[in-house]
């Protein structure tokens, strides 16, 4: 895997980046459906090294400009994979408001 991508872990009430580290974010699609009739489209996966007990409480990260949210975290022996969906452009500035 190569670590090349920041990717910024945030805090899930104010949007402010909590902790950093390096990730190798890669194309995937998965399609997650709801009970409620919602189905959500991954479009990236990102490969970081262990630090699930953070994502668990904190299940937004931002890449570059962009912010994800966290559908699934899959726990392997050294590293953590990231099922990520990106939110569109002016999610944070929405919510911030």
């Amino acid at each position: 895997m190569f670590y090349d991508t920041k990717l910024e872990i945030l805090d899930a009430t104010h949007f402010n980046p909590v902790l950093s580290v390096m990730a190798d974010v890669q194309p995937y699609r998965k399609s997650f459906s709801f009970e409620d009739g919602y189905t959500l489209e991954t479009t990236y996966r990102a490969f970081c090294p262990l630090v699930e007990s953070l994502l668990q409480s904190n299940r937004y990260v931002q890449i570059y400009t962009s912010i994800f949210i966290i559908l699934d975290i899959k726990e392997w022996s050294d590293y953590v994979e990231l099922h990520l969906y990106r939110c569109k452009p002016d999610f944070a500035v929405e919510v911030k408001e």
